[in-house]
């Protein structure tokens, strides 16, 4: 099992240090779960030579669990692997055509993934490889080219698909006893002239970004499983923009990134149910801007929500955390994090127009605040991981697991220096209500 040391990420909180050391992780153990390679003298670590994860989507279960199409040579694979251990479960070839397609869905132990080709359908696969299920195009609503397929923990599938060329319909597609059932949760004939992608979750509702034909320009809704529908969000005075793909929640919560009207900053948001919080946004000093239109976030039920975007600092791609009071930067360009060839540097520079990369793909989080992803190594290859939270130790500045001298002698260089890691009360002065902070929570010890 490869683990990295915990990472201490103090320098990366923008507001509150009290506040956000409770909210958002600041610690955190990242796993190495498989990385791919395409040089026979580089061997990969739980995939074979050759395998690629590029522009892969990356998903993870509640338990941790995670799930990525591999390109293998002439064919593909599923990877599914937990806690540092696992491999390719299914293979398939297309015969010239990609078999799946990247986006994929691993909920309660199954997975979901479209299939490839042009008027492509879906499969529903268990953790060892087993096919349980075919949704191929048609059924009772007769739509073809599946998009956007995400799963329910029973093993319904949602997604967009086509009934013939003048209609979108979102379906919710289940098979009970053997006998397939289509339920309609909303189409293009229904006061929209289109629908993106949608995502379900285990209570049934549906959230997706739809472009009304009357009123608003783009709207966010959550369908409801009695069939009303939930306005998220909406251009007008307060957006005039969304990002294609959205995030919900298992508690209906929904995370989205949006331009404002005001400003035309983008911004990464988080809907409560009730009100919108502002996560991140692009008048920060790290992160560019126009970079938070280009990849969704994803959210918990905790109202923690994970993001990638550019950071300005390298010019590359980075993956913030962050849940309203407090923003973590936890990976980032020239990082080093533990593989199985030992500690490598993250980010690739590709030149030209692509640059620093460092995150592949979309990112993924689960209920327990674990976060997977997928990114480029200095080497060359790309690994996927697993970030889970560890629980922090405010008064531990040396990250040892100790307190003792040591951590008092970093408090005190800190604070000499002006540190924001000596700021304990996060109010952006140096004073004796740090240094008492600092005193209590270090008596305090550690968990």
């Amino acid at each position: 099992m490869i683990r990295t040391p915990r990472m201490l990420v103090f320098g990366a909180l923008s507001v509150c240090a009290l506040q956000t050391l409770a909210g958002v992780p600041t610690q955190w153990d990242i796993q190495l779960q498989a990385r791919s390679t395409l040089e026979s003298s580089l061997p990969g670590y739980n995939l074979p030579f050759p395998s690629s994860l590029s522009s892969q989507y990356v998903s993870i279960d509640e338990d941790g669990g995670v799930a990525i199409r591999a390109i293998l040579g002439g064919q593909e694979g599923i990877f599914y692997g937990k806690d540092g251990v696992g491999g390719i479960i299914v293979t398939g070839n297309g015969g010239g055509d990609p078999f799946w397609s990247p986006t994929i869905d691993l909920r309660n132990g199954l997975i979901g993934i479209e299939q490839g080709s042009f008027s492509d359908g879906a499969y529903l696969y268990s953790i060892d490889g087993t096919l349980l299920q075919t949704f191929a195009p048609g059924g009772p609503e007769g739509v073809s080219g599946f998009s956007g397929v995400t799963i329910t923990s029973d093993g319904a599938l949602c997604y967009r698909g086509d009934f013939g060329f003048s209609v979108d319909k979102v379906v919710i597609d289940e098979y009970n006893a053997g006998v397939r059932s289509q339920t309609l949760v909303t189409d293009t004939n229904s006061g929209y002239s289109f629908l993106i992608s949608p995502e379900i979750n285990d209570s049934r509702q549906v959230l997706m970004k739809t472009f009304p034909i009357s009123g608003a320009a783009q709207r966010i809704v959550r369908f409801e499983p009695n069939g009303s529908a939930t306005t998220v969000a909406e251009t007008g005075a307060v957006f005039n923009s969304f990002v294609n793909s959205t995030a919900i929640a298992q508690d209906g919560g929904a995370a989205f990134s949006a331009r404002r009207t005001s400003d035309s900053i983008w911004q990464v948001t988080h809907w409560d149910g009730t009100s919108f919080v502002t996560i991140a946004e692009g008048s920060d000093p790290d992160i560019d801007n126009g970079s938070l239109a280009n990849f969704p976030p994803v959210v918990n039920d905790d109202g923690l929500v994970a993001f990638r975007a550019t950071d300005i600092k390298f010019d590359a791609t980075a993956m913030w955390v962050g849940d309203g009071t407090g923003l973590v930067k936890l990976l980032e360009y020239d990082q080093l994090i533990d593989t199985d060839l030992g500690p490598i540097r993250l980010g690739f520079d590709f030149g030209g127009l692509d640059g620093k990369q460092v995150m592949n793909g979309v990112v993924d989080i689960n209920n327990a605040g674990q976060i997977a992803f997928a990114a480029f190594l200095r080497n060359g290859t790309i690994g996927v991981f697993v970030a889970t939270p560890v629980e922090s130790c405010l008064a531990d500045l040396t990250g040892d697991g100790e307190l003792n001298f040591f951590d008092v002698s970093a408090f005190l260089n800190a604070y000499n220096a002006m540190d924001p890691v000596a700021d304990f009360t996060g109010d952006g002065m140096f004073n004796f209500f740090d240094v008492s902070a600092f005193l209590n929570a270090y008596n305090a010890g550690c968990p």
